[in-house]
């Protein structure tokens, strides 16, 4: 049953975030503390364990459709790595307390989900996508994005989201990026994220680093994945009928009201 319900939840999340450029790890931090009674850093192991199943093929779909970012996919990934391991190392320790945890993890959910929410749709003149063909990104826009890459790996490793739910927003509601441009990034930044940092857990799990077990629990990161791996799928695939704005409104809300009830203490 456990791993049934892990299927259905990943299925359910990447369906519906894959096409912003989410992995929809953020959504099944709730689903394991609450509905399957993990806790502890293993459950942003797990979630990381989640991203790099679910996330190839959507990214895959993705790049196919979106080419020319392969500077921008780069940059946000050499930054990603050394911030992930550091974020690992912070949940480890300073982390671990669950109410502590709990509270970044409310502060964060409404942070995007007010950003989604906020949001309008990208101009025409957005700028133009990098790569064959394509200006190259100029110095400063390259270190804004390595910035904001870093900080959402940061956060992304030791939360266990990955990064791409931090940085995808902000690429499309502060910088103004088209919706298929920042999801090619945010995805990008997310594997990157969550092949390292679920290195990172296992190998501080195995040398006895931290506070707490850290080691994922595989057959439910598995399951959340395979789950995440077809919704991703079926989401992208969904979201060229009905369109960007109508998903980032029904995500930025489902964040958002799930901030509110871990900020209100409801869920154990």
């Amino acid at each position: 049953m456990e791993i049934l319900v892990a299927v259905m939840a990943g299925f359910a999340v990447a369906a519906v975030t894959a096409p912003v450029g989410i992995s929809g790890a953020v959504l099944l931090l709730p689903v394991q503390l609450s509905a399957l009674g993990m806790h502890g850093p293993a459950v942003s192991a797990t979630n990381l364990l989640y991203n790099v199943v679910a996330t190839p093929l959507g990214l895959s779909r993705l790049a196919r459709s979106a080419r020319g970012h392969g500077a921008e996919m780069l940059v946000a990934t050499a930054a990603a790595v050394p911030c992930a391991v550091a974020g690992a190392a912070v949940r480890v320790t300073w982390l671990s307390d669950p109410a502590l945890f709990r509270g970044l993890l409310a502060v964060l959910m409404l942070a995007m989900g007010a950003r989604l929410l906020a949001v309008r749709r990208a101009r025409a003149s957005a700028p133009p996508p990098t790569g064959a063909g394509g200006a190259r990104p100029a110095r400063g826009g390259r270190a804004l994005l390595a910035l904001a890459a870093g900080g959402a790996a940061l956060f992304g490793a030791a939360v266990g989201i990955g990064g791409g739910s931090l940085l995808s927003p902000l690429l499309i509601g502060a910088a103004g990026w088209l919706t298929s441009r920042a999801a090619v990034v945010a995805l990008t930044t997310t594997l990157a994220t969550s092949v390292v940092g679920l290195t990172a857990y296992a190998v501080f799990d195995r040398i006895g680093f931290g506070a707490a077990p850290a080691a994922p629990d595989w057959g439910v990161g598995l399951a959340l994945g395979l789950g995440g791996a077809l919704g991703s799928l079926v989401g992208i695939g969904f979201s060229r009928r009905l369109g960007e704005q109508p998903l980032r409104f029904l995500l930025g809300a489902l964040v958002t009201a799930t901030g509110v009830v871990y900020l209100a203490g409801l869920l154990p």
